[in-house]
């Protein structure tokens, strides 16, 4: 085993977990019809924006104790659970895109996402976007293509 099949899947899963923190972004907010390309990360509770610091996956959220830093609310583990979950999937996609091709671990690892984010919107008992369900749909379908007719 090489430098690259070792160092490859550790990056990807810390990428996973920065990517994790989108998702969490995408499943509050979707739902919600708010924007999440603009306007700042905030606590839900208080409503104080984010910093940086605020921010850092799954650390962050252990350092503050699992409070915001600025009300004190406790701040749900969910949030540290999808970005830890999306970290090992990112991990694992690009683990076993090794086997056929790195590049798979793109359409993989987006698969992987918009499926995340579909699931707890739906666990939440929202509606998931259509677009977002579809996209899931063909990448899943095309990251098996891929693999099958490789």
């Amino acid at each position: 085993m090489g430098p690259f099949e070792v160092v490859f899947p550790i990056l990807a899963g810390v990428f996973g977990l920065f990517i994790g923190s989108f998702l969490n972004v995408l499943i509050f907010r979707l739902p919600n019809g708010e924007d999440f390309v603009h306007g700042r990360s905030h606590c839900p509770r208080c409503g104080h924006d984010l910093g940086a610091l605020d921010l850092v996956p799954v650390l962050s959220y252990l350092a503050l104790g699992r409070r915001c830093r600025y009300c004190k609310a406790p701040i749900s583990g969910r949030y540290a659970l999808v970005e830890g979950l999306t970290g090992v999937l990112f991990a694992l996609a690009a683990w076993f895109s090794l086997d056929v091709s790195p590049w798979l671990f793109l359409p993989f690892s987006t698969f992987l996402a918009c499926a995340l984010v579909v699931l707890f919107i739906r666990y939440d008992k929202h509606r998931a976007p259509l677009a977002l369900v579809w996209t899931a749909v063909a990448l899943g379908v095309g990251t098996i293509l891929w693999v099958l007719l490789g």
